[in-house]
C-alpha cells in the first residue's frame, strides 16, 4: 500500500495522509486518514460517503478533521460507488454511483478494515451518511465483526419503493423502465434520473438494485443483527420520514443505542456541523482509551 503526505488542508494539529486501499475484487480506492500525533489509538473512525460523493468533500470531511482535532483517528474513504461516474480502480471499466450494487460495499469496507488493520488499527466505528448510512448498517448487520465496536448513522434515507412512488413524480415510471431494459439485456444503459430534488445518473441495473421494487436496502433487519450500539442523527429540516426510519432502526438495534434529533439540520448539516460533531464526539467517549 502506498500513502502520501498532503498539506494540512487547515491550521490544525492534525497529521493527514492520502491513502489507497486495494478490495478483494481489485478495485483501487482512496482515503484520508486524520491522526492526531499526540493521541495513540487502536481506534479508527470509517467514514462512509453517500450517492455520488467522496471522501474530500462535507459533512464527512469536516467531520473526520473535527474529531481527530479531539483525538479520533479518523479514515474518511471512497466506495467505488464515488461521484457520479469515475474510472474503476483497475481502469478497464467505469465505476461510480451510476454502476455501483449497494452490496458492493461489503468488498469496500473490507479493503478499508483490512488496510487500517495493516497500520495497527484494531477496533472501528462506522460513520455513514445518507447512502453511506445504509451501506454501514448493511455492512456490519451482514458481517457482524467483533472489531466493529458502533456504528453512526448519519441521515439513513428509506429507501421503500413505496414510499418513493407516493412523493416523487415519475419514479414509478423509471423503475419500470429500468426494469424492462434489464430484461432486454439492457442493465448498463444510463437512465438520467431524480436523487429527490437533484438530478443523478445510473445504469439501470444500479437504479433497480438501490431504489427497486424488493426493498432489499431496508436496514432494519441489519440493524438489528449489528452486534454493537447504533446511533442514529437526523436532523429536524429533513423529511418527517428521517426521523421516524431513524428510531425505528435504533429500537431494532438495542437498549444501548439511541436517536438524535439535531434541531434546524437539514441533510448536509448546512450551518450545523458542530452540533453533529458535539453529537458524535459525546457518544464516542465509550470508546475512547
Amino acid at each position: 500500500m502506498r500513502s502520501q503526505s498532503l498539506r494540512h488542508l487547515t491550521k490544525m494539529s492534525i497529521q493527514t495522509r492520502l491513502c489507497a486501499f486495494r478490495t478483494a475484487d481489485k478495485e483501487r480506492l482512496h482515503g484520508l486518514l486524520f491522526t492526531p500525533p499526540e493521541a495513540e489509538s487502536d481506534l479508527a473512525l470509517v467514514f462512509v460517503h453517500g450517492v455520488a460523493m467522496n471522501f474530500y468533500l462535507p459533512p464527512l470531511a469536516t467531520f473526520g478533521q473535527e474529531l481527530a482535532k479531539r483525538g479520533f483517528h479518523s479514515f474518511t474513504i471512497n466506495t467505488r460507488g464515488h461521484d457520479w461516474i469515475a474510472r474503476a480502480g483497475n481502469l478497464t471499466k467505469y465505476g461510480g454511483s451510476a454502476y455501483e450494487n449497494v452490496e458492493d460495499c461489503l468488498l469496500d469496507l473490507d479493503g478499508a478494515f483490512n488496510f487500517l488493520r495493516q497500520h495497527d488499527y484494531r477496533r472501528f466505528v462506522l460513520v455513514g451518511h445518507s447512502l453511506g448510512a445504509i451501506k454501514s448498517i448493511i455492512y456490519q448487520g451482514t458481517r457482524q465483526r467483533s472489531d466493529v465496536v458502533g456504528v453512526v448513522s448519519c441521515s439513513a434515507p428509506r429507501q421503500f419503493y413505496s414510499e418513493r412512488i407516493a412523493r416523487q413524480p415519475g419514479f414509478a415510471e423509471i423503475i419500470a423502465k429500468a426494469e424492462n431494459l434489464i430484461a432486454e439485456g439492457k442493465g448498463e444503459e444510463l437512465l438520467s434520473v431524480a436523487v429527490g430534488p437533484n438530478p443523478g445518473i445510473f445504469t439501470a441495473r444500479s437504479h433497480v438494485n438501490k431504489y427497486g421494487k424488493d426493498d432489499r436496502n431496508d436496514c432494519r433487519p441489519y440493524a438489528g443483527r449489528l452486534g454493537c450500539p447504533l446511533l442514529a442523527i437526523v436532523g429536524s429540516a429533513e423529511p418527517k420520514f428521517f426521523l421516524e426510519y431513524a428510531q425505528e432502526m435504533a429500537a431494532a438495534a438495542g437498549p444501548n443505542s439511541s436517536c438524535k434529533l439535531v434541531e434546524g439540520a437539514n441533510h448536509f448539516y448546512n450551518r450545523h456541523t458542530r452540533e453533529i460533531v458535539e453529537n458524535i464526539y459525546q457518544w464516542l467517549g465509550r470508546f475512547a482509551d
